[in-house]
């Protein structure tokens, strides 16, 4: 989903904004089927709207770096005894990796975070995808709150599940794998 995501943004996005790090993120409380599909399984548009049964939009956000991993430390709160609904599920281009410091208090440490292969930098902006329930600061993550929201019509009043059937009509073979994109020390 999150690739899904980075790829809107990366195929209609300002020429000016481009020359950001772009990513997505979603968390994963929004995917809610909890179904596991077979290779070579059809995926309809009903499966689509059954995993993802929110009426969300897709909102792109422009937040400085030291913003961005406090949004992130804040989603991973909370996830000592496992992924919660604000986990965070990152498009390819990102890794991240941290460490929670006393499972008591969930005081978690961002260790590595990159976008591009590049650390992020406290001082640089990064535009990035979200779903309008991450930008408007819920499940206590209210450091996205600061950022500014870009507007394009590619993606304005875009529920999530338009953008991952744009996505899947222009990849009609997708091949999930799992790459650690996001892990815990």
């Amino acid at each position: 989903m999150a690739d899904a995501m980075h790829w809107l943004i990366q195929t209609y996005i300002d020429k000016d904004c481009n020359k950001k790090p772009t990513f997505a993120m979603i968390n994963g409380g929004f995917i809610r089927g909890d179904r596991q599909y077979s290779p070579g399984s059809d995926f309809t548009v009903r499966h689509i709207l059954k995993e993802l049964p929110f009426p969300r939009t897709m909102e792109v956000l422009e937040i400085q770096g030291v913003h961005l991993r406090d949004a992130m430390r804040q989603q991973l709160q909370g996830s000592s005894k496992g992924p919660t609904g604000a986990f965070p599920h990152l498009s390819s281009n990102s890794r991240l990796e941290y460490l929670i410091e006393d499972v008591n208090d969930n005081a978690v440490t961002i260790l590595s975070f990159k976008v591009n292969g590049i650390e992020v930098d406290d001082e640089q902006l990064y535009i990035i995808g979200v779903t309008s329930f991450v930008a408007d600061g819920n499940e206590g993550c209210k450091s996205w709150t600061r950022s500014n929201r870009l507007r394009n019509a590619a993606w304005d009043d875009s529920f999530i599940s338009k953008v991952l059937l744009q996505y899947l009509s222009c990849h009609r073979t997708i091949t999930p794998l799992l790459e650690g994109r996001v892990k815990r020390r």
